[in-house]
């Protein structure tokens, strides 16, 4: 039934007495001056959202009285690096929930979505430069009565590690020598590089830029580990069957080889993967059937399902049905052949005893990642070697006193704490409970864990989106919302190795429980503003009409623009990435939304690097982006139905002045 707002003016005065005191107004179309779609300024849609007073408290307590800078100050500061699985990652759990609890919202909570094998634990970490200097004899001391060298710092380092990996027992000094070039270059020099710290060769540019740096530090751990283990001898000759070629992954071509395992000479068992450089591991799930060949393998970008034709001596096909593939059997079968003569160098040297190994990144900026098998991680049996990344121009700096004859030595104290699991690890949770729908949900969320290089505080991964969401819950509080829907705040772990968290989260649900999420938000572009959100077209107009409220509200001084938000139609489908929390629900058809980040920050220069801390903060964006989360989730949680999904069909718009709801969800 239509009713008008004439037919409501005797109830007006008693109408309007209430709305302090609903939670959402359902007569009320949605606010805003304006709506924008595809980049164009338009009306807002006449869909009924949030209660008008609690966006207008909303709004003012964030203009008012932000807590967003010291939230995440507050974070990063007490927490520091949030590496799954550390220490601190669980003490920020535990924070974020004490947060939670503090601002009223119910529930608040643990979830343990599983365990690792190994907690690590980064403690302060040094690398320098240094020169030995003597004291006059009057000057000796107990401490140096032996005429043990005292070393001083010439150059402090910035650098990284592999995460999940062996450090160093106090401090050591040992000589810079660069890696030999050959067989004969070692042995003329071959007492050099016991206890040294071996300078490899740069690579001056990478198709990955820091990222291929990192793969390949990956990787050199795995050689070392197998050379010294005799997993693999460079001395000797293989005749394993080979498969090489290349594979499209977003518009750019990889090398890739496949080492098949066979239980006879016809039949394809199982077999070994790997981008060279860049990650290498098993397939599993191996079909063979004359010329039908399919496998499953996860490498760091997804687990791909692999469907190929084997003709001949070529192998065609697809990777998860849009990456192409194409090998050839190799006229030489030595997985190792390219490799073969440098792993005989890196062999001598490991034989040596060296301290470890420096290399270089492509730029200033050091990028950490994590060992291949790092969920098996045993420290009673990690691998022995040490590799430090340090940036360009402290490499050029040891390069360039190595090559003018200088005696160069290097310090590093690289405290690296494994604890055996196993080691819980944790999603955080809390709720403002719907008023009239609580069983449906509104999912706010950001990635809570970040990489843990020396010098890095997770700030901008993803200690801007963690805190959004933490601002997001106080201002909803404050405001004394009171959604239809319940609104759920999660902050994940396990992000950044693969979105194991929010995985894990989804596989806990049954299908009645993910039929009632309405939408997922996850915050995790940086400090730059929440600009705008890909959406399919059944869903445009309601995420237009609950992001309205947010236009016109924040305006930057530095940027002369205002802080508004662009609903972008994409088709039929939600037109996004997979690489980060929003990809799980996506995977079994809840709305998953990752911000558009805007503004003028640049995210890569803090991604995963030593640059990762506080001073790169935008308070203005991360006021916006606040608040642009809170309303955008009250709107939907008051809003007629849940938002629509893919395979819906657009919402007939609500004329303005009725109290009748938009038609049914088809969920």
């Amino acid at each position: 039934m239509r009713v008008s707002f004439p037919a409501m003016i005797p109830s007006l005065a008693l109408a309007l007495a209430l709305i302090p005191l609903l939670g959402c107004n359902t007569a009320q179309q949605a606010t805003g001056k304006y709506a924008i779609i595809d980049g164009i300024h338009t009306d807002v849609p006449a869909i009924p959202m949030g209660n008008q007073q609690t966006i207008n408290r909303i709004l003012k307590e964030a203009k008012t009285n932000s807590q967003i800078i010291d939230i995440l100050t507050e974070l990063c500061e007490t927490h520091g690096s949030r590496l799954t699985g550390s220490t601190a990652c669980e003490n920020a759990n535990n924070w974020a929930m004490a947060k939670f609890e503090s601002w009223g919202l119910s529930n608040p909570r643990l979830m343990q979505w599983g365990t690792i094998d190994a907690r690590f634990d980064r403690l302060d970490s040094v690398g320098e430069a240094v020169k030995e200097t003597q004291s006059s004899g009057d000057e000796q001391d107990d401490q140096n009565v032996d005429d043990q060298p005292q070393w001083e710092s010439i150059r402090a380092f910035e650098f990284t590690t592999l995460s999940w990996t062996r450090g160093t027992n106090g401090p050591v000094v040992g000589r810079a020598i660069k890696m030999p070039e050959s067989l004969d270059d070692f042995g003329s020099n071959a007492e050099s590089y016991a206890g040294a710290w071996v300078l490899l060769p740069a690579t001056y540019s990478s198709r990955r830029g820091g990222r291929g740096v990192g793969f390949s530090m990956r990787e050199r751990n795995n050689l070392c580990n197998e050379i010294r283990t005799g997993k693999y001898d460079p001395f000797a000759e293989s005749e394993a069957e080979t498969w090489a070629g290349t594979v499209t992954f977003d518009d750019e071509k990889f090398d890739l080889i496949f080492l098949p395992d066979r239980d006879d000479a016809e039949n394809i068992a199982g077999g070994t993967m790997s981008i060279p450089g860049m990650h290498e591991s098993p397939v599993s799930d191996v079909f063979h059937n004359k010329d039908i060949l399919s496998f499953a393998w996860e490498n760091p970008h997804e687990k791909s399902t692999l469907k190929l034709t084997i003709d001949g001596k070529s192998i065609t096909g697809t990777a998860s049905d849009q990456h192409a593939i194409h090998l050839e059997q190799t006229a030489g079968p030595d997985k190792h052949a390219n490799t073969r003569p440098g792993d005989q160098i890196l062999q001598r040297v490991l034989e040596a005893g060296p301290a470890g190994f420096i290399s270089a990144s492509t730029d200033e900026r050091v990028w950490t990642t994590r060992p291949n098998g790092w969920r098996d991680t045993d420290p009673a049996a990690l691998p022995a070697d040490i590799e430090v990344l340090i940036r360009r121009s402290d490499y050029d700096f040891l390069n360039s006193r190595i090559a003018d004859g200088e005696p160069t030595h290097v310090r590093f104290d690289l405290p690296h704490n494994l604890k055996a699991g196993p080691i819980p690890v944790y999603n955080t949770i809390a709720e403002i409970t719907g008023s009239k729908y609580p069983d449906e949900v509104v999912i706010v969320s950001a990635h809570l864990d970040s990489w843990d290089g020396p010098m890095s505080l997770g700030t901008t991964d993803n200690g801007t989106g963690s805190s959004v969401v933490l601002e997001a819950a106080r201002l909803l509080s404050v405001a004394n919302a009171k959604p239809d829907r319940t609104i759920r705040f999660i902050l994940w772990t396990g992000e950044e190795q693969g979105l194991l968290g929010s995985t894990a989260y989804v596989k806990s649900l049954s299908e009645d429980e993910r039929s009632k999420i309405s939408a997922v938000f996850v915050d995790d572009g940086g400090t730059n503003y929440e600009g705008g959100i890909p959406a399919a077209d059944a869903m445009v107009d309601y995420l237009a009409a609950a992001t309205a409220a947010v236009n016109g509200q924040f305006f930057s001084e530095t940027d002369d623009k205002w802080l508004d938000v662009n609903i972008r139609s994409t088709g039929d489908k939600i037109k996004t990435h997979s690489g980060s929390d929003h990809a799980s629900f996506n995977k079994v058809g809840i709305p998953g939304f990752y911000w558009d980040e805007v503004g003028r920050a640049d995210y890569r220069a803090g991604w995963h690097t030593q640059n990762d801390r506080l001073d790169l903060a935008i308070p203005e964006y991360l006021q916006q982006s606040s608040v642009c989360m809170a309303i955008t989730a009250y709107n939907l949680a008051c809003a007629p139905n849940l938002l629509p999904r893919e395979s819906d069909k657009p919402s007939e718009p609500i004329v303005a002045g009725t109290l009748e709801a938009a038609p049914a969800n088809v969920n």
